[in-house]
C-alpha cells in the first residue's frame, strides 16, 4: 500500500495512437489510480479520440494540441509543464518512450518534482541511429530513473551510459489477469496467430515469406495477423505474390482481440526488435505455443526454448518455417509446450509489478 496518496503524472506522446505504450500507460494509470492521484498527459494528439479507456479516477490533458515538430512541442512543454505540475500538486512523473521523454523530461529539473524514463523498446536495438542514441541518453542523464522492460535493457544501459545501479531499473509488463484466458489449448485449432502494428520493425513481410512454404505443404492451415499500419499495403502485395489469399488472412484492428487467442494452434513473432513484447505474455497466459525470432531482448525472457515455445536465430527464415512445420505436424508437442506455457508466470504479476511502481514513486532519491 502506498504511505500516503501522491499525485503522479504518466506522459505519454499521442495518446490517439493505438499501440503498446498507450496500451501500458492505460493499465499503469488505471492500475495506479486507487492508491494515487494520476494524470496522464498526452503531449499531442493526432485525433481527438482516446486509444484506450482510461478509469474515471484518472484525469487527462493534451499538453500541446496538434503533432508538430519536436523543437516546438519541447518549447511549449517548456512554458507549461511547470505550471502544470504546480497546479496539480504532481510529485513523480514517468515519460512514456523516447520522443514524450526528450520533449518533456529533458526541459530541466523542477523542485519537488522525481521524474522516471521508461523506455519501451531496447537502447541496442538502435544503437546506430545517432538521433535516437541521442535521445536516450540525454533523458538518462536528465531523469532522476531509467526503467526497462528487460534484464538485458537494463545491463546496457548502465553499461553503455555509465549510470549507477540505484538509477536503472527493470519492470516487466504483466499479464492482464483481469481479462478471462483460455481455459483449454485446442489442439485441433490450425489457425496460427499473429498483431501488431504494420511497420518494417514488426516483420510481418518476413512471416509471409515464413508461412507461405508451410502452408503450401499444409494448405488447410491458416494465418491470421491482426493489427494495421503503414505497411499493410506491402503486406498485401507480398500475400498475392505467394498466391496465398486463402491461407494468410489480414484482419485489421479489433477491440477483443484478447478474447480470440483460444482459437489458435500457436502464436508467432516474426519481428526484427522488441522491448518487451505484451503480445508474448498474452499468448503465454492464453496458454499458446511460441514462436519467435531470439531478438536481442524480449522474447528470452519470456519463452523458454524447447519448453513452451521456440526461440530461432533473428532472420533465420527458413528454421522459422521448419519450427512452424514441426508443431503443425506434432500436435502432442504443442499440447506439451500449452502445458508449460504458464510457468513462471509469477514475474509478470499484477500484484508483483504494481508494487515495484509503488515502492518506486515513495523512494527517495539520494
Amino acid at each position: 500500500m502506498m504511505k500516503s496518496r501522491k499525485s503522479i503524472c504518466i506522459v505519454d506522446f499521442d495518446y490517439s495512437v493505438c499501440g503498446g505504450v498507450e496500451k501500458v500507460t492505460a493499465s499503469l494509470a488505471n492500475e495506479l489510480s486507487d492508491c494515487c492521484d494520476v494524470w496522464v498527459l498526452s503531449v499531442c494528439m493526432g485525433t481527438d479520440e482516446m486509444s484506450f479507456p482510461l478509469s474515471e479516477n484518472v484525469h487527462f490533458e493534451n499538453l500541446a494540441g496538434k503533432p508538430d515538430r519536436l523543437r516546438y512541442l519541447k518549447k511549449a512543454a517548456k512554458q507549461k509543464l511547470p505550471g502544470f505540475y504546480k497546479e496539480h500538486g504532481i510529485e513523480f512523473v514517468i515519460f512514456q518512450g523516447n520522443y514524450a521523454g526528450y520533449v518533456c523530461g529533458t526541459i530541466g529539473r523542477i523542485k519537488g518534482v522525481r521524474t522516471a524514463f521508461f523506455d519501451h523498446g531496447a537502447l541496442m536495438n538502435q544503437w546506430d541511429r545517432r538521433d535516437i542514441r541521442f535521445i536516450r541518453w540525454r533523458c538518462s542523464k536528465k531523469c532522476d530513473y531509467v526503467i526497462t522492460l528487460t534484464e538485458e535493457s537494463r545491463k546496457d544501459y548502465r553499461e553503455r551510459f555509465h549510470l549507477p545501479d540505484r538509477k536503472v531499473k527493470c519492470i516487466y509488463n504483466w499479464i492482464d489477469d483481469t481479462l478471462p484466458a483460455s481455459e483449454k489449448y485446442d489442439d485441433r485449432s490450425k489457425r496460427i496467430l499473429s498483431a501488431g502494428r504494420f511497420t518494417y520493425e514488426k516483420g510481418f513481410d518476413h512471416l509471409v515469406k515464413i508461412f507461405a512454404p508451410a502452408a503450401k505443404k499444409h494448405p488447410d492451415w491458416h494465418l491470421d495477423i491482426f493489427g494495421d499500419g503503414e505497411e499493410r499495403g506491402k503486406i498485401e502485395g507480398l500475400i498475392r505474390e505467394y498466391g496465398m489469399e486463402d491461407n494468410i488472412h489480414l484482419k485489421g484492428m479489433v477491440s477483443d482481440l484478447y478474447a480470440r487467442y483460444g482459437e489458435y494452434a500457436m502464436y508467432v513473432l516474426p519481428s526484427y526488435r522488441e522491448g518487451m513484447p505484451l503480445v508474448l505474455l498474452e499468448a503465454k497466459y492464453n496458454r499458446l505455443p511460441i514462436i519467435s525470432f531470439d531478438v536481442r531482448t524480449g522474447p528470452k525472457e519470456i519463452v523458454t526454448d524447447g519448453v513452451d515455445g521456440i526461440l530461432i536465430e533473428p532472420c533465420d527464415t527458413e528454421k522459422m518455417t521448419a519450427a512452424i512445420l514441426k508443431l503443425m505436424e506434432d500436435p502432442e508437442l504443442r499440447i506439451s509446450m500449452s502445458e508449460h506455457s504458464q510457468d513462471n508466470t509469477d514475474r509478470f504479476s499484477r500484484t508483483r509489478i504494481r508494487e515495484q511502481w509503488i515502492g518506486l514513486i515513495e523512494e527517495e532519491t539520494k
